[in-house]
């Protein structure tokens, strides 16, 4: 029996939890506010249950004394199969496990990962020690975003689930650094090379993907910001109008999403603008119907436009250091403010996890290892070339004998 009052949902796992937090000597008030739900919810459990209700000092109130019914219940046509006759008695469910449950083993059960199996687990991470999957059919349906600085892993992420999925499902890579060229080598993406087509042709190119279900990376990497904006309009508007009959599951991973669906203006030509934000409007809001599913990926959350960064379910957010973003994420992620601060010490790798493809609560991942590596990757510290300043100013300014002499002026008279 699940209870369902006042919109707030009480299931079974709420129950455990509510169980477990009675025993604990918790009043109705506090119960409900550590599932949460409403005390109403907790108050028509307890009483179904027989429970006595715990008074604030700690006392157990007596156990209320059974209603006696007078009118005799009539059988209803639930009670009867197909054929009309009675069925079976179905054995209520046990109040508890013949094991008992602590509060904080309830509280762990609660908000842990969700459990896909088989290919459709797409394997991300660990949390307190297990691991963290995403759930692929449902993340089909509920699309993700995904926050992150630079150097908070972001691409490492997306390489990770990109790498996870290869093989299951046609994947769509938007590429603007040229970062994921790589997967070509490894898993056989074709690559798309912007500058080499048509604005027109991309999008035919995008069709033709649909449907023949190649996975593929568009690399944008040659063009500046206002090219990659209307070669990305071009492209994602050829898979959105592909033909219902190639409508078949998809993965778009867009990274740098905030180019091509800024906040505000920056400058950008006003028609290319409109029609690459139009464009990723219609991915995330529309494109579900035609299998596509968005993965979106920024290093601002304040600098993506709001209509489209709200159509996703699921979020990833790693480590940011503004306010305006922290403030962002903490609302899509719904922590209290107290807890918004765990976004500005997430480490490198780390991120916070919550959707129905991930979990019913926060949870903190760690990202696991990856296959393949970007090419624009830093690498660290490297050692400076053991260069004379004479050398180093000869390679750079060259000698002046080498230098052609400037020509002469020609005076016309």
């Amino acid at each position: 029996m699940m209870h369902q009052r006042h919109g707030v949902f009480f299931g079974e796992t709420q129950k455990l939890l509510a169980l477990a937090l009675h025993d604990a000597g918790q009043t109705d008030r506090e119960i409900a506010d550590a599932i949460p739900t409403s005390v109403n919810n907790i108050i028509h459990w307890r009483k179904d249950a027989g429970l006595p209700e715990n008074l604030p000092n700690g006392q157990a109130a007596p156990a209320p004394a059974p209603v006696k019914r007078y009118v005799e219940s009539r059988p209803r046509a639930s009670d009867f199969g197909f054929e009309g006759k009675p069925k079976a008695a179905r054995p209520a469910a046990p109040l508890r496990d013949a094991a008992s449950i602590t509060p904080e083993e309830a509280q762990i059960a609660f908000a842990a990962p969700v459990q896909p199996q088989g290919e459709n687990a797409l394997e991300i991470g660990t949390f307190s020690g297990r691991t963290v999957s995403l759930d692929l059919e449902e993340l089909l349906t509920t699309r993700l975003l995904v926050q992150g600085n630079s150097g908070s892993g972001k691409s490492h992420l997306l390489r990770k689930i990109i790498e996870e999925s290869t093989g299951i499902v046609q994947q769509i890579i938007i590429d603007p650094e040229g970062d994921f060229v790589g997967l070509g080598e490894t898993f056989g993406h074709t690559i798309i090379h912007a500058h080499d087509h048509k604005v027109s042709k991309l999008a035919e190119i995008a069709m033709r993907a649909r449907q023949h279900r190649g996975s593929v990376v568009l690399n944008l990497e040659a063009y500046d910001a206002e090219q990659q904006m209307e070669c990305v309009g071009a492209f994602i508007g050829g898979l959105f109008d592909a033909p219902r009959e190639h409508w078949l599951p998809a993965l778009v991973f867009v990274d740098e999403a905030q180019l091509f669906a800024p906040a505000n203006d920056g400058g950008e030509d006003r028609e290319i603008r409109k029609g690459v934000l139009l464009a990723m409007t219609n991915l995330m809001c529309r494109g579900r119907k035609r299998g596509l599913a968005g993965i979106l990926a920024t290093q601002r959350l304040a600098k993506l436009h709001k209509n489209v960064a709200a159509e996703a379910s699921n979020f990833l957010m790693g480590r940011t250091f503004l306010d305006i973003d922290i403030k962002r994420a903490g609302d899509l992620l719904g922590l209290v403010p107290k807890d918004v601060e765990r976004i500005r010490d997430l480490k490198r790798g780390e991120f916070l996890g919550l959707g129905p493809a991930i979990a019913r609560r926060p949870v903190q991942v760690a990202v696991g290892t990856v296959m393949t590596s970007g090419t624009n990757g830093a690498q660290g510290l490297v050692p400076l070339p053991a260069t004379s300043a004479e050398d180093m100013q000869s390679a750079l300014l060259g000698d002046a004998e080498d230098e052609q002499a400037a020509p002469a002026l020609r005076i016309v008279k």
